[in-house]
Formats: structure tokens, C-alpha cells, sequence
């Protein structure tokens, strides 16, 4: 539904100031939005169950997807400028001259997640331990939608899921994915093996697996590190098995991203087997 529709010629109105502020993702997150960019990101979003606040888009893609706005259950707040006053926003090569300013969703604990694995004879997690980089956040993210995984939890030392960059990387993946806060990881990993959870940590060492070999449990959970030190000590010391990506000699490390779309492609494929 539309609120109001309003043609601008300048991006100087205080409701745009998210728009203008595209490298301050932290101060969003402070606020509780998120900025979505780009049409793919923005389409899935305006498809989620997401609060939605506002759009600032050019009068073509108004156009395109004017039936759609108008009949979203969120009271929106259209904005319309030109695709060269767009432009002149940072990073106008990824936005497309397409946002969108939304609620940031409030995430489940693993107490909540145990009441959904209830439910579940078969589940797949994801644990992100110190995964920093906005941009491997969203592909991890991405990879996590298009390979099944159920539940993403996220560690304090990760970075937050909604960064701008983190959003834009997952494609708008992001929006149908639960993302789960842990903040205890010693009572979370020990909730979800009580019920039946098996923790494999993505950890190359001397005890590692081969992950073309392991038989993964009907309830598993990857827990993936970042990529300068790994997974932390603490957490390594709640997996239960270790997992690794054989590699061409000389070569030691996949990027965290890729790793995981191996991992969780292989554990995928082992469950059709």
C-alpha cells in the first residue's frame, strides 16, 4: 500500500538520510534498519514478511513494479528521482538506482530453535564463529538458502547479518533464512545436542575427516571460522568432529564463502544418498 508518492529532485530531505548515508551501516543497524539495493535484493525483500518503510527508485523501475507496491501490506513511502541524480549516491554501480529502507527483523535464540526442532526429523545448522567480512557474511548467507540449511546461528564474534554489504552480497537470500542469535554458546551447543545435534567444525587439522567421507547425522550443524585464525578454541572444544576440504598439495585454505558451499553441498548430498 502507498502513503504518499513524492518526485525529488534532491536527496537533501532528512527521511533519505539512510539513502545518503550508504558507508555508515552501523549507525543503521544503531536504528534498527538495514538499506536494501539493487533489484534482485529489493524484489525478494518486497516479497519477504519484512517491514518495509520506504523505496527510492527511478521513475522506470516505479513503473515495473508499481502493481506489486500497491499491493503490499506495508504503508510505503515512495520516493522517485532520476537515474542521474541516483547515481550521484555512493556505490550507484550496485544500487542499481533501485533501495529500499526496512526493519531490521528480530532474530530467534536457540531456545526457540529447539522448540522448532521438535518438529523436525532432519535439520541443518550453521554456526558462524568470528565471520567479520560483511561481504563473506552475504555470500555465506547465500550459499546457506540455496543448500538447504535450516537455521543460521550467529556468534557475538561474528559481524551482524543485516550490514548493507552483508544484505546485498546474499542477493535478498538473507530474507528467508532463520537467523539465530547465540549468545551461550556452552547452554546452545549443549540444547541442540541433547536434542540430537552433531557438531562438525570446518577445522584442517591431523584429526580432521575427510568431508567426501563423513556420514553426517540426520540433525548436523557446520560450524564455520573466520578465515585469518579459524573457529576459537572454546567453540572448537564443543564439536564433535572435525571436517576438512581435501586440496591440490601446496594449497592449504579456501576462502571461508567457498568452503561452506563445498561442506554443505556435500552434506546435502549425502542426505540424498
Amino acid at each position: 500500500m502507498i502513503a504518499r508518492v513524492e518526485h525529488i529532485t534532491s536527496l537533501e530531505m532528512p527521511e533519505l538520510e539512510p539513502y545518503r548515508t550508504l558507508k555508515r551501516p552501523l549507525e543503521h543497524l544503531r536504528k534498527g534498519i538495514f538499506v536494501a539495493e539493487g533489484e534482485k535484493v529489493v524484489s525478494r525483500l518486497l516479497a519477504s514478511n519484512i517491514r518495509i518503510f520506504s523505496l527510492l527508485i527511478t521513475p522506470q523501475w516505479f513503473e515495473q513494479y508499481r502493481a506489486t507496491i500497491e499491493q503490499h501490506t506495508d504503508v510505503l513511502d515512495i520516493y522517485i528521482g532520476e537515474k542521474k541524480l541516483l547515481d550521484t549516491i555512493v556505490g550507484y554501480e550496485l544500487h542499481q538506482a533501485m533501495m529500499a529502507i526496512a526493519k531490521v527483523p528480530k532474530r530467534k535464540t536457540v531456545n526457540e530453535l529447539a522448540s522448532m526442532l521438535t518438529e523436525k526429523e532432519h535439520f541443518t545448522g550453521v554456526v558462524l564463529d568470528g565471520i567479520v567480512n560483511a561481504e563473506n557474511m552475504g555470500v555465506i548467507l547465500r550459499n546457506c538458502a540455496c543448500l538447504g540449511v535450516d537455521a543460521v546461528m550467529v556468534l557475538p564474534s561474528s559481524c551482524d547479518p543485516y550490514l548493507r554489504r552483508s544484505v546485498r552480497n546474499s542477493m535478498g537470500n538473507i530474507f528467508q533464512l532463520n537467523i539465530v542469535d547465540m549468545l551461550n554458546p556452552l547452554h546452545d551447543v549443549d540444547l541442540l545436542k541433547k536434542m540430537g545435534t552433531t557438531f562438525y567444525a570446518a577445522h584442517p587439522n591431523k584429526k580432521s575427516h575427510d568431508i567426501r567421507y563423513v556420514h553426517f547425522a540426520e540433525r548436523s550443524c557446520v560450524v564455520l571460522g573466520a578465515e585469518g585464525h579459524g573457529i576459537s578454541p572454546a567453540i572448537l572444544n564443543l564439536c564433535d568432529e572435525y571436517v576438512t576440504i581435501p586440496m591440490k598439495e601446496g594449497v592449504d585454505s579456501l576462502n571461508v564463502a567457498s568452503a561452506s558451499a563445498v561442506i554443505l553441498w556435500e552434506l546435502q548430498r549425502g542426505a540424498r544418498i
